[in-house]
């Protein structure tokens, strides 16, 4: 399933030159996945009632997918990322996702950058199973408080300042991409059928959407992506 030979690019965002891993051409037969999706009862995520989190709905991705990704990557991200050699890998998410939610319905939190934990050996793997009509990924600056990334130790500093600003600013009712007074846009992914991208949980990012196409619960139409998550202990 996946590319005997991976051609890996390596990217730098922002002035924390956080580095995002990029694999072209990932899978020999990524419209398999797609199949598999056409076949999958996709259902929201759990915290959609209070309109957080992931804005659309998500299925479970095949779990050969999901083994056999983390056993070709393994290596390579912890080279990559400078994890400990005897580090063992902990499954996390091997997910089928689908954005559906309307700009009119995103609550705050999804109207801003957001970022997947804060444990920097959190990692995040995104593959795209739609184009570049989709749009892609964008990584951020928080202005107040210059993060890039959200460690444990800047956490409490960061949560304080972000919820504060919200308080006091309610962000545009659409999806984030440029900048704005609070996030500096420091670099973007742009979606490419059977790109897989690869970055740490704790840099602050969000969906790139440049197409009402996006939001579409059709597997075979929609901005179909597989997110397979894993940490590192």
């Amino acid at each position: 399933m996946v590319n005997d030979e991976l051609i890996m690019q390596t990217l730098y965002m922002g002035d924390e030159k956080n580095k995002v891993l990029c694999f072209d051409d990932f899978l020999t037969d990524p419209n398999a996945l797609i199949d598999h999706a056409l076949q999958s009862t996709f259902s929201p995520y759990a915290a959609a009632a209070q309109r957080k989190g992931y804005p659309g709905v998500r299925a479970p991705a095949p779990v050969e997918f999901g083994s056999q990704l983390r056993e070709r990557l393994g290596e390579i991200v912890k080279r990559e990322f400078a994890i400990p050699a005897s580090a063992k890998i902990t499954p996390l998410q091997d997910a089928m996702c689908l954005m559906t939610v309307p700009e009119t319905e995103l609550g705050p939190l999804q109207r801003i950058p957001h970022f997947d934990a804060s444990n920097p050996q959190f990692f995040a793997t995104l593959l795209y199973l739609c184009g570049e009509e989709h749009g892609g990924t964008g990584f951020y600056r928080h202005n107040s408080t210059g993060y890039e990334t959200i460690t444990p130790e800047r956490c409490d500093k960061y949560l304080d300042a972000s919820y504060e600003e919200l308080n006091a600013t309610k962000p545009d009712r659409n999806y984030f991409s440029e900048s704005n007074n609070f996030f500096t846009k420091v670099g973007f992914i742009p979606a490419r059928f059977n790109r897989l991208v690869v970055y740490r949980g704790c840099v602050l990012h969000s969906a790139n959407i440049l197409s009402g196409l996006s939001l579409n619960p059709d597997p075979g139409a929609g901005r179909l992506t597989a997110n397979i998550f894993f940490s590192f202990d």
